[in-house]
């Protein structure tokens, strides 16, 4: 229960609904090569790599797509890994396969056999699940609604790559071809509306948005489990917040002027200029427990916090940011 916040690292986190497409397809060939029997590949579907996925009984069971061109998120050899994925019609993942990687950790470590069985994994499972790289705290999973995959030890960072640029792939396939699954596009700010704002008027207009959960909840919700009598600030202090998150979409410049002082405004312009159709999200943690852990990667997935629009989950990814927030901001540690 206990994780005291030793230290405030300004940091941001960016809602990941799509990005810009900057590898070219495989060569139609190239792909059918890839695809495991009893399925073979069919017609393209527009020019953005997706093809018809076709059964043993040549009938239209899905899609084949790369991850790569969909979904270029960059790993820790600064390129991205690039999957096959099988995907049928009701959005449930039928195979996950390696195409090309470049990460450290397995191709002079632990070589690629533990990312290939990592990949295993997504088989049957829906992108419309909240799937989440790691596992339940305790045990079992408490009514949780996270669906855990199983990571790779000393390569959790990559695998949440692998993970996130699967997931951004597959939801871009569904809102764009996948009848009954699609949805309208994400709604994004206008960019060219502005207006006066300051901490106070973004309280009130609710464009600031708060979550409080109290000791004396957190304790409630342990109680007659073995952590039940491990938190003994929360039993002394039952008033005092234990979680207290605040969430600001700062994509909109004069929201963002009202949360950043000048030089964080000026990194989050480059970044934005770089960033294609990610939605910048600034999280302030004021309270003792935070929502994103310690030994979170820079430029990674946070281990403890998911999203989720429209029925499907969002990935989330620190921007890789260093800002300072403006006068009369709340002081906490802060997220982008």
């Amino acid at each position: 229960m206990r994780a005291p916040l030793s230290q405030f690292i300004p940091i941001l986190l960016a809602f990941l609904f799509s990005a810009n497409a900057v590898a070219e397809p495989l060569l139609r060939e190239n792909i059918a090569a890839l695809v495991p029997q009893p399925y073979s590949l069919g017609d393209p579907i527009g020019d953005d790599g997706v093809y018809e996925l076709i059964d043993i009984s040549r009938a239209d069971a899905g899609f084949v797509f790369e991850t790569e061109p969909l979904a270029p998120l960059p790993g820790f050899s600064g390129a991205p890994v690039n999957l096959l994925v099988l995907l049928d019609h009701d959005g449930k993942f039928l195979d996950v396969r390696l195409i090309e990687q470049n990460e450290p950790i397995f191709v002079s470590g632990l070589g690629e056999a533990p990312f290939r069985a990592f990949l295993e994994q997504y088989a049957g499972h829906s992108i419309t699940s909240s799937l989440v790289v790691g596992s339940p705290f305790g045990c079992g999973s408490g009514g949780s609604s996270l669906v855990y995959l199983d990571g790779v030890t000393k390569a959790t960072a990559s695998v949440r790559i692998a993970h996130e640029s699967i997931m951004g792939a597959a939801l871009a396939v569904a809102r764009e071809k996948m009848q009954g699954i699609s949805t309208v596009p994400p709604a994004y700010p206008d960019p060219a509306y502005s207006e006066p704002l300051d901490w106070e008027a973004l309280i009130r207009d609710g464009l600031a948005t708060r979550l409080l959960v109290t000791n004396a909840e957190i304790d409630a919700a342990f109680a007659g489990t073995i952590w039940e009598s491990d938190d003994p600030e929360a039993t002394d202090n039952p008033d005092d917040p234990y979680l207290n998150p605040l969430i600001i979409d700062i994509g909109p410049l004069s929201i963002a002027r009202a949360v950043l002082d000048d030089s964080g405004l000026d990194e989050l312009q480059g970044f934005l200029e770089i960033s294609g159709d990610d939605e910048p999200i600034l999280l302030i943690e004021t309270a003792r427990h935070g929502l994103v852990g310690p030994e979170i990667v820079r430029n990674t997935a946070p281990d403890w916090i998911s999203a989720e629009q429209s029925g499907f989950s969002v990935a989330l990814r620190d921007a890789d940011l260093f800002f300072d927030l403006a006068n009369g901001v709340p002081d906490g540690r802060a997220v982008l």
